[in-house]
């Protein structure tokens, strides 16, 4: 994984492609001990959007524990309102102009990486829906895209809170 810091240069996380490709195919019970050393909440996730593991971080974020992620679409884990309409998640008329998911696909597509995106996603809350905004970083690794969650910027409006 890699960004740009402010002055311009490359940040690296140190995973090259066959190192992704042997923790993914070859030990995936430690593929969340790998995604825990990165310091910021973090999913990974495939090319249709579907979430197949993510750190500690981003489970206390999103206050889920891991059967909540596995296996279930990115509007379904952020508690999207959209994803609950008929067709859910990446397959309603909202989905086409869904931050997150167009970062997701491009990255996959191109492997170029989005860099700190902001990202507003109406979520669904027990009294009533709510706008959330975040900033989100997506890279691909392996046949996988890496989506990260900023907290080190503000953003205006209700947030997700990285701790």
């Amino acid at each position: 994984m890699s960004e740009t810091d402010s002055s311009g240069k490359g940040i690296s996380y140190g995973i090259c492609l066959p190192c992704a490709n042997a923790v993914i195919i070859n030990i995936p019970n430690d593929l969340r001990k790998f995604l825990d050393q990165i310091s910021i909440p973090v999913l990974l996730v495939s090319y249709e959007g579907i979430v197949k593991t993510a750190n500690d971080k981003a489970l206390n974020l999103l206050g889920k524990d891991a059967t909540q992620f596995a296996g279930h679409r990115t509007g379904e884990v952020f508690e999207c309102a959209y994803s609950r309409l008929p067709g859910g998640c990446g397959n309603t008329y909202h989905c086409s102009g869904c931050v997150i998911r167009r970062s997701i696909l491009e990255t996959h597509a191109t492997g170029t990486p989005q860099v700190r995106v902001p990202a507003t996603l109406k979520q669904n809350s027990p009294d009533h829906p709510q706008e959330v905004r975040f900033l989100i970083s997506t890279e691909k690794f392996s046949d996988y895209v890496l989506l990260k969650i900023h907290g080190d910027e503000p953003i205006s409006g209700p947030t997700l809170a990285c701790q």
